[in-house]
C-alpha cells in the first residue's frame, strides 16, 4: 500500500492553500476527490437497492427529481439553519409564509396564461421540427424559408 501511495502521491494529495482572512492566516487542505458526491450516490444506490431489489440505478436516475439534492441537503445543519431562518422546524417556517401573497402570485400567473394558436401547436407536434429549425437557422433568413415549417 505504501508503494501505491508513493507512486500516486501527486494524484492523491494536493498542496494546502494558504488564505489570509480577517481573523488571520488560514490553511485549507483541498480534497482530490468529490467525497461528498460519492457518499450521496452511495446512499442513493443503497436506498434504491432496498426499495427495488435491483442493482441498476438507470431508471431511478432518469426519473429522479431535480430538487432531490435540495431535499438531501436538509441533513446538512448549516443549510437547514439558512432554510429555517430562526424557526425550530420546517412546519414553523411554512407557517410564516403568507398564503395571501402566494395566492396573489398564482392569480397573476393565471392571468398571464397565453393561448397557443392551433398553427403553433401543429408546428410543435411535427416529428422533424428540430431538423427543420436547424435548416432554418443555417439558411439565416427565416422569413424567406417559412415554407419549411408548414
Amino acid at each position: 500500500m505504501i508503494k501505491q501511495v508513493d507512486k500516486y502521491w501527486e494524484k492523491l494529495f494536493a498542496d494546502p492553500i494558504a488564505v489570509t482572512t480577517s481573523t488571520g492566516p488560514f490553511t485549507i487542505q483541498p480534497q482530490r476527490t468529490n467525497n461528498i458526491l460519492e457518499r450521496f450516490f452511495r446512499d442513493l444506490k443503497r436506498g434504491n437497492r432496498r426499495k427495488s431489489g435491483t442493482i441498476s440505478l438507470t431508471k431511478t436516475i432518469r426519473s429522479i427529481l431535480a430538487d432531490t439534492p435540495l431535499v438531501k441537503n436538509l441533513g446538512n445543519s448549516e443549510y437547514l439553519e439558512v432554510i429555517l431562518d430562526g424557526c425550530n422546524t420546517l412546519e414553523e417556517r411554512f407557517e410564516r409564509i403568507d398564503s395571501r401573497l402566494v395566492l396573489e402570485k398564482l392569480q397573476a400567473e393565471k392571468k398571464n396564461d397565453e393561448i397557443v394558436s392551433p398553427v403553433v401547436k401543429k408546428i410543435i407536434r411535427h416529428p422533424d421540427l428540430p431538423a427543420k429549425l436547424t435548416k432554418l437557422l443555417k439558411n439565416g433568413n427565416i422569413y424567406a424559408n417559412r415554407h419549411l415549417l408548414s
